[in-house]
């Protein structure tokens, strides 16, 4: 610190300096008196400077000797810092470490524990379901109570039920099988039972009784069973009214010529729209989402039996093959005769009773004998244009609702 005051003033006073360089270029006695009078100040003002450094002198001594007795200082508190640090703090450290340690064991019982819980109110829930199935089953026939623990249990993870502790807990002197044998006949017996029921209902045309077996199939894990049972149950329906409407129609002209067949191909796109639209909510609130995709193949699989039926009838009725085939076979005189060069016009008419006038009419006739009903023709595209439509917007319904479900097979 000294130094550097030292080198600032003696910089200063260079700079002070360097304006005595003019005595050097007087020229007169009175140049060279303004020459000394500029270096006097210079020296009055270096003088006090001077001065001034040696009083601070014994400031800066003074402060640089506290500021040694500060460092002594500081240097003592690091030092019993360090011991602090080493004798206190080390044994804190390893406390801390060793009651962490013993927390991880805590926490580590402390789960053991809660799984053993689990394990057991999982065993405790299976038990419960076994009894409660075999129970149901059996004098009081509560075949709902009985499809529900067959839901509970099922919710039950499958090593926990196949575990030794629960082969070893579950069975009693009235259920002696293992729970999974058990549980499994159980399901089985349901299943062939709630089939029995379920077609016996389906005969009976009770819809009531259908739709309470229906909703048991998901309970006891037969789902694939319900909805195809379901969907022959709702096919027979959509058979039967096809045919109702198939027969049901005026005979005569009145079926050949209306549009008998595209009404009822339209009744039957209808009848399974509307059974897909009503009954839809009732099959994915039981069964889940998208679980009506299936209901749907086989009604799309009856559609196109049904509907082929109906073509089948139509083609009969209509002779479309025979049409086809006159259409095929037609010779379309008129348009080769377009082809051909004119004749030149006769300027005799043929008289009333003239063998030329009947040879006329008689080859008009010929040829509008051997043509094609184009009215007929007319009818015919009118028939399969509605069909088409009809065909079109069943088709767009179908695909909707399958995609409206998640699912994109139609």
């Amino acid at each position: 610190m000294k130094n550097s005051s030292a080198n600032e003033f003696m910089g200063q006073l260079k700079l002070k300096v360097m304006p005595s360089a003019g005595i050097y270029d007087a020229w007169s006695v009175a140049e060279i008196k303004t020459a000394l009078a500029q270096l006097g100040k210079h020296e009055a003002a270096v003088t006090a400077r001077l001065d001034n450094l040696i009083t601070s002198q014994k400031d800066l001594t003074r402060e640089l000797g506290r500021l040694d007795l500060l460092r002594a200082q500081v240097g003592s508190q690091a030092v019993a810092t360090r011991s602090i640090s080493n004798g206190i703090l080390s044994g804190a450290a390893s406390n801390a470490t060793r009651i962490s340690d013993a927390v991880k064991r805590l926490d580590l019982e402390q789960a053991r524990v809660k799984s053993t819980l689990d394990v057991v109110e999982q065993v405790a829930e299976l038990k419960a379901c076994v009894l409660g199935v075999t129970g149901s089953m059996g004098a009081p026939q509560d075949w709902e109570t009985a499809a529900g623990y067959l839901n509970r249990a099922s919710k039950i993870p499958k090593q926990i039920v196949n575990g030794p502790f629960a082969e070893e807990i579950v069975p009693t002197a009235e259920v002696p099988d293992p729970p999974q044998v058990t549980l499994d006949h159980a399901a089985e017996s349901l299943r062939g039972l709630f089939l029995r029921e379920f077609e016996s209902a389906a005969q009976e045309g009770n819809g009531g009784k259908v739709t309470r077996f229906f909703k048991l199939f998901p309970l006891i894990g037969k789902s694939e069973v319900g909805l195809d049972v379901y969907g022959r149950y709702i096919c027979q329906g959509v058979s039967s009214r096809a045919r109702a409407n198939l027969n049901a129609g005026p005979g005569g002209n009145q079926r050949k010529e209306g549009f008998f067949y595209a009404n009822a191909l339209t009744k039957l796109f209808e009848h399974i729209a509307q059974i897909v639209e009503h009954h839809g909510g009732l099959v994915e609130r039981h069964y889940g989402a998208g679980r009506m995709v299936r209901v749907i193949e086989r009604l799309q699989l009856e559609a196109d039996v049904q509907g082929g039926i109906v073509l089948d009838t139509w083609s009969e009725e209509r002779n479309i093959d025979r049409k086809l085939t006159d259409i095929r076979s037609y010779a379309f005189t008129f348009l080769v005769k377009s082809f051909l060069p004119a004749q030149p016009a006769r300027s005799v008419t043929p008289r009333a009773d003239s063998p030329a006038k009947r040879g006329m009419i008689t080859e008009i006739q010929s040829c509008e004998d051997e043509g094609v009903d184009m009215k007929e023709v007319d009818r015919f595209l009118s028939e399969i244009a509605l069909m088409l439509g009809r065909w079109s917007l069943y088709s767009s319904f179908i695909a909707t609702k399958c995609k409206v479900r998640g699912f994109d097979k139609v």
